[in-house]
């Protein structure tokens, strides 16, 4: 009897998760070009796809770039996030009121985010360079110079996902005891010691949490890079996830070799990530 309170979420998760894994490894394994008129049959290839795979210069090119951009977005959003939290953590008047624009952001869906910013950072009729210009200071092509596209990219995700961080440090802040806190101060901590030696050790497993939450997003990065630039110019920003839904279903339609691109790309996040938690939490947990 007890099995039939679980045999409907097993049956979901086998219809969400388990088939569309089994389908798609299937598809990688199979010439399935809805280009070439295979919309209605695929034919079976073997590892051919990932053959492929290991000489697509293009393929491995974007996978530098997804994690330049997670490493610049996670490093960037930690850090404010760490300190925009220790300011949230203070007794001042008016703290309550700023912790909701801190968090509004996150509000906004990805997308959202990625479009808005790309009328903000427009080089011509963009807000951004026009107050840059009306200071006096430089007003780049944010979205058109193939060597700083990608930090544009990392501005926009710092704005839309540092509240997260935020968030988090701050529930951790909150979880302190206040006894250690005063302790560190009668024997005459500084601020920047009490930060050093007490918070940030306390700390520890909630930032293990918030980066590791913030990695993976990051490595899986695709509507901000789709909304703002669509990968260009001259693939500065195609990110995996860009470019496997480009060989895919955004233009190409090669759906056999897009699945083994998403296989290999899916097989190298969880590589990354396993190595990163063990190194991460040697360190924090």
């Amino acid at each position: 009897m007890l099995f039939l309170f679980v045999f409907p979420g097993i049956l979901a998760l086998t219809a969400i998760v388990v088939f569309p894994i089994i389908f798609g490894f299937y598809t990688s394994l199979s010439r399935w070009n809805w280009a070439a008129g295979e919309a209605d049959s695929m034919t079976f290839i073997g590892l051919q796809n990932y053959r492929k795979i290991l000489h697509d210069a293009y393929f491995w090119n974007s996978i530098w770039r997804t994690v330049y951009f997670a490493i610049g977005a996670v490093g960037v959003q930690f850090l404010l996030g760490l300190g925009c939290a220790l300011l949230l953590n203070q007794r001042v008047r008016g703290a309550v009121l700023f912790r909701p624009a801190f968090m509004f952001p996150l509000m906004v869906s990805d997308i959202v985010a990625a479009l808005m910013w790309k009328m903000l950072l427009n080089p011509a009729l963009g807000h951004v360079n026009y107050y840059l210009g009306a200071l006096g200071l430089p007003t780049p092509n944010w979205i058109g110079d193939p060597h700083i596209v990608i930090p544009a990219a990392i501005l926009v995700d710092t704005w839309w996902q540092t509240g997260f961080i935020t968030l988090i440090l701050l529930a951790g802040l909150k979880s302190i005891p206040e006894d250690l806190l005063e302790a560190a101060r009668v024997d005459g901590a500084s601020a920047w010691q009490r930060l050093r030696y007490v918070m940030l050790p306390c700390l520890s497993p909630v930032i293990f949490v918030a980066l590791v939450f913030r990695t993976i997003a990051c490595l899986r990065v695709f509507a901000i890079m789709w909304g703002i630039t669509g990968g260009g110019p001259a693939r500065a920003s195609e990110v995996s996830q860009l470019y496997i839904y480009n060989q895919g279903l955004g233009r190409l339609l090669k759906m056999g070799y897009s699945a083994g691109l998403a296989i290999a790309f899916s097989a190298i996040i969880v590589v990354i990530i396993a190595v990163y938690i063990r190194r991460l939490g040697r360190q924090l947990v």
